[in-house]
Protein backbone atom coordinates (compact mmCIF):
# COMPACT_ATOMS: atom_id res chain seq x y z
CA UNK A 1 0.00 0.00 0.00
CA UNK A 2 1.54 3.30 -1.05
CA UNK A 3 0.55 6.50 1.57
CA UNK A 4 0.52 9.51 -0.53
CA UNK A 5 0.17 12.83 1.68
CA UNK A 6 -2.60 14.96 0.08
CA UNK A 7 -1.10 19.17 0.63
CA UNK A 8 -4.43 21.01 0.82
CA UNK A 9 -3.68 24.32 -0.37
CA UNK A 10 -6.97 25.74 -1.33
CA UNK A 11 -10.66 25.60 0.35
CA UNK A 12 -14.12 25.82 -1.61
CA UNK A 13 -15.37 28.89 -1.84
CA UNK A 14 -17.87 29.67 0.77
CA UNK A 15 -20.40 30.79 -1.15
CA UNK A 16 -21.00 27.25 -3.11
CA UNK A 17 -23.33 25.09 -1.45
CA UNK A 18 -22.24 23.79 1.61
CA UNK A 19 -22.43 19.82 0.34
CA UNK A 20 -19.80 19.59 -2.23
CA UNK A 21 -17.21 17.46 -0.83
CA UNK A 22 -13.39 19.84 0.20
CA UNK A 23 -10.56 19.22 -2.06
CA UNK A 24 -8.73 15.96 -0.25
CA UNK A 25 -12.11 14.40 -0.40
CA UNK A 26 -12.66 15.34 -4.28
CA UNK A 27 -9.21 13.13 -4.48
CA UNK A 28 -9.67 10.50 -2.73
CA UNK A 29 -13.18 9.92 -4.82
CA UNK A 30 -10.78 10.42 -8.26
CA UNK A 31 -8.00 7.99 -7.03
CA UNK A 32 -10.43 5.67 -4.69
CA UNK A 33 -12.64 4.66 -8.47
CA UNK A 34 -9.54 4.11 -9.96
CA UNK A 35 -8.10 1.27 -8.07
CA UNK A 36 -9.82 -2.03 -8.62
CA UNK A 37 -7.97 -2.97 -5.14
CA UNK A 38 -6.83 -0.62 -2.34
CA UNK A 39 -3.01 0.44 -3.43
CA UNK A 40 -3.04 3.77 -2.14
CA UNK A 41 -3.79 5.15 1.49
CA UNK A 42 -4.24 9.11 1.19
CA UNK A 43 -3.77 11.33 4.00
CA UNK A 44 -4.50 15.47 3.88
CA UNK A 45 -2.82 18.06 5.13
CA UNK A 46 -4.09 21.88 5.19
CA UNK A 47 -1.22 23.20 4.37
CA UNK A 48 -2.10 26.64 3.73
CA UNK A 49 -3.76 26.64 7.25
CA UNK A 50 -0.56 26.70 9.38
CA UNK A 51 3.33 25.19 8.79
CA UNK A 52 2.94 21.70 9.42
CA UNK A 53 3.86 19.75 6.73
CA UNK A 54 4.72 16.08 6.21
CA UNK A 55 7.78 14.15 6.56
CA UNK A 56 8.92 13.19 3.27
CA UNK A 57 10.76 10.11 4.25
CA UNK A 58 7.82 8.64 6.06
CA UNK A 59 5.38 8.91 2.56
CA UNK A 60 5.80 7.26 -0.75
CA UNK A 61 4.38 10.53 -2.84
CA UNK A 62 2.26 13.80 -2.73
CA UNK A 63 -0.47 15.60 -4.03
CA UNK A 64 -0.89 19.13 -4.27
CA UNK A 65 -4.14 20.38 -4.76
CA UNK A 66 -6.22 23.66 -6.85
CA UNK A 67 -6.14 26.89 -4.81
CA UNK A 68 -7.99 30.25 -5.76
CA UNK A 69 -4.44 31.69 -4.30
CA UNK A 70 -2.15 32.59 -6.87
CA UNK A 71 1.52 31.31 -6.78
CA UNK A 72 3.19 34.96 -7.11
CA UNK A 73 1.49 36.61 -3.73
CA UNK A 74 4.57 35.05 -2.23
CA UNK A 75 3.08 34.45 1.16
CA UNK A 76 4.87 32.71 3.83
CA UNK A 77 2.97 29.01 3.47
CA UNK A 78 3.36 29.22 0.15
CA UNK A 79 7.70 30.03 0.73
CA UNK A 80 7.77 26.61 2.72
CA UNK A 81 5.34 24.91 0.02
CA UNK A 82 8.39 25.53 -2.76
CA UNK A 83 10.97 24.51 -0.07
CA UNK A 84 8.98 21.38 0.28
CA UNK A 85 8.92 20.75 -3.71
CA UNK A 86 12.43 21.29 -4.05
CA UNK A 87 13.14 18.90 -1.20
CA UNK A 88 10.64 16.29 -2.84
CA UNK A 89 12.54 16.65 -6.04
CA UNK A 90 15.81 16.42 -4.74
CA UNK A 91 15.06 13.09 -3.40
CA UNK A 92 12.88 11.85 -5.96
CA UNK A 93 9.83 11.30 -4.66
CA UNK A 94 6.48 10.52 -6.42
CA UNK A 95 4.79 14.26 -7.29
CA UNK A 96 1.76 15.31 -8.39
CA UNK A 97 0.51 18.88 -8.96
CA UNK A 98 -3.20 20.03 -10.33
CA UNK A 99 -3.52 23.73 -11.39
CA UNK A 100 -2.20 25.48 -8.45
CA UNK A 101 -0.48 22.41 -7.69
CA UNK A 102 1.09 22.01 -11.42
CA UNK A 103 2.22 25.96 -11.13
CA UNK A 104 3.62 25.67 -7.77
CA UNK A 105 5.56 23.12 -8.92
CA UNK A 106 6.65 25.19 -11.70
CA UNK A 107 8.01 27.91 -9.98
CA UNK A 108 9.85 26.54 -7.21
CA UNK A 109 11.86 24.19 -9.97
CA UNK A 110 12.93 26.75 -12.12
CA UNK A 111 9.55 28.01 -14.16
CA UNK A 112 7.71 30.85 -14.70
CA UNK A 113 3.74 31.54 -13.70
CA UNK A 114 1.65 34.77 -14.47
CA UNK A 115 -1.81 36.06 -14.68
CA UNK A 116 -2.47 35.74 -17.96
CA UNK A 117 -3.64 38.61 -20.54
CA UNK A 118 -5.53 35.78 -22.16
CA UNK A 119 -8.28 35.44 -19.24
CA UNK A 120 -9.91 32.76 -18.08
CA UNK A 121 -9.56 29.22 -18.86
CA UNK A 122 -12.76 27.30 -18.01
CA UNK A 123 -15.15 24.69 -18.88
CA UNK A 124 -14.50 21.65 -20.64
CA UNK A 125 -11.13 22.05 -22.69
CA UNK A 126 -9.22 19.76 -25.06
CA UNK A 127 -5.53 20.05 -25.50
CA UNK A 128 -2.99 17.87 -27.64
CA UNK A 129 -0.39 15.20 -26.11
CA UNK A 130 2.70 15.51 -27.24
CA UNK A 131 4.83 13.04 -24.95
CA UNK A 132 3.83 9.93 -23.64
CA UNK A 133 4.67 8.28 -20.42
CA UNK A 134 4.06 4.52 -18.89
CA UNK A 135 2.27 5.58 -16.68
CA UNK A 136 -0.67 7.21 -19.21
CA UNK A 137 -2.78 4.34 -19.79
CA UNK A 138 -4.95 4.01 -21.04
CA UNK A 139 -3.46 5.93 -24.06
CA UNK A 140 -4.84 9.24 -25.14
CA UNK A 141 -3.68 11.66 -27.85
CA UNK A 142 -5.61 14.35 -26.51
CA UNK A 143 -6.16 15.04 -23.05
CA UNK A 144 -10.10 16.89 -22.26
CA UNK A 145 -10.23 18.19 -18.99
CA UNK A 146 -12.25 20.42 -16.61
CA UNK A 147 -10.56 23.73 -16.52
CA UNK A 148 -10.80 27.00 -13.78
CA UNK A 149 -7.63 29.11 -14.01
CA UNK A 150 -6.88 32.66 -15.10
CA UNK A 151 -2.73 31.72 -14.24
CA UNK A 152 -0.63 30.06 -16.33
CA UNK A 153 2.37 27.80 -16.62
CA UNK A 154 4.79 30.10 -19.31
CA UNK A 155 8.08 28.80 -18.81
CA UNK A 156 8.59 25.47 -17.79
CA UNK A 157 12.13 23.94 -15.62
CA UNK A 158 14.69 23.04 -17.47
CA UNK A 159 14.30 19.83 -16.68
CA UNK A 160 10.48 19.13 -18.17
CA UNK A 161 9.29 17.84 -20.73
CA UNK A 162 5.79 18.87 -22.09
CA UNK A 163 3.39 16.29 -22.33
CA UNK A 164 0.57 18.47 -23.48
CA UNK A 165 -1.06 21.87 -24.42
CA UNK A 166 -2.91 23.77 -26.94
CA UNK A 167 -2.62 27.62 -28.46
CA UNK A 168 -4.25 29.28 -25.14
CA UNK A 169 -2.53 27.48 -22.69
CA UNK A 170 0.79 25.56 -23.90
CA UNK A 171 2.13 24.32 -21.02
CA UNK A 172 -0.82 22.41 -19.53
CA UNK A 173 0.49 19.11 -18.19
CA UNK A 174 4.48 18.35 -18.02
CA UNK A 175 6.54 15.79 -16.23
CA UNK A 176 10.02 15.94 -15.09
CA UNK A 177 11.94 12.93 -15.33
CA UNK A 178 9.77 9.61 -13.59
CA UNK A 179 8.94 11.47 -10.77
CA UNK A 180 7.03 14.57 -11.37
CA UNK A 181 3.88 14.75 -13.06
CA UNK A 182 1.77 18.14 -12.93
CA UNK A 183 -0.98 19.53 -14.85
CA UNK A 184 -3.01 22.47 -14.94
CA UNK A 185 -6.79 20.58 -15.69
CA UNK A 186 -8.96 19.34 -12.43
CA UNK A 187 -9.67 15.73 -12.82
CA UNK A 188 -10.83 15.91 -9.67
CA UNK A 189 -13.64 18.19 -10.43
CA UNK A 190 -17.32 17.03 -11.24
CA UNK A 191 -19.78 18.50 -13.37
CA UNK A 192 -22.00 19.73 -10.81
CA UNK A 193 -19.26 21.49 -8.97
CA UNK A 194 -17.52 23.13 -11.50
CA UNK A 195 -21.23 24.59 -13.42
CA UNK A 196 -22.02 26.28 -10.03
CA UNK A 197 -18.18 27.77 -9.59
CA UNK A 198 -18.50 28.96 -13.62
CA UNK A 199 -21.71 30.76 -11.94
CA UNK A 200 -20.85 32.01 -9.07
CA UNK A 201 -17.34 33.71 -10.87
CA UNK A 202 -19.30 34.75 -14.06
CA UNK A 203 -19.09 38.50 -13.70
CA UNK A 204 -15.40 38.32 -13.89
CA UNK A 205 -14.94 35.28 -16.33
CA UNK A 206 -17.09 37.52 -18.53
CA UNK A 207 -20.24 36.71 -20.36
CA UNK A 208 -19.42 34.91 -23.41
CA UNK A 209 -16.96 32.80 -21.67
CA UNK A 210 -19.09 32.06 -19.11
CA UNK A 211 -21.87 30.86 -21.80
CA UNK A 212 -18.97 29.23 -23.45
CA UNK A 213 -17.76 27.30 -21.01
CA UNK A 214 -21.23 26.11 -19.66
CA UNK A 215 -21.70 24.66 -22.84
CA UNK A 216 -18.40 23.52 -22.70
CA UNK A 217 -19.89 20.90 -19.43
CA UNK A 218 -22.27 18.90 -21.79
CA UNK A 219 -18.97 17.17 -23.78
CA UNK A 220 -16.95 14.25 -22.17
CA UNK A 221 -13.95 14.90 -20.02
CA UNK A 222 -11.08 12.68 -19.17
CA UNK A 223 -11.31 13.15 -15.37
CA UNK A 224 -11.40 9.22 -14.86
CA UNK A 225 -8.75 8.50 -17.02
CA UNK A 226 -6.55 11.22 -15.20
CA UNK A 227 -7.94 9.01 -12.07
CA UNK A 228 -5.98 5.62 -13.28
CA UNK A 229 -2.72 7.60 -14.34
CA UNK A 230 -2.51 9.29 -10.85
CA UNK A 231 -2.74 5.32 -9.38
CA UNK A 232 -0.21 4.17 -12.27
CA UNK A 233 2.43 7.06 -11.49
CA UNK A 234 2.03 6.19 -7.79
CA UNK A 235 2.40 2.71 -8.04
CA UNK A 236 5.35 2.44 -10.73
CA UNK A 237 8.85 1.92 -9.72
Amino acid sequence: MKRIAILQTGVNNPKLPAHYPDYPSMFRTLVGNAQIMPLIELISFPVLEGPFFPEINKFDGFIITGSASGVYENKQWMKKLYNFIRDVHIKRKKLAGFCFGHQAIAVALGGEVVKSSKGWGVGIRKHEIFNQKGWMRPRLDELQLIYMHQDQVIKLPDSATLLSGDDFCPFSAFTIEEHIMSMQGHPEFSREYIKDLITLRAKNIGHDKTNIALNSLSNSHDGEIVGEWIVNFFCST
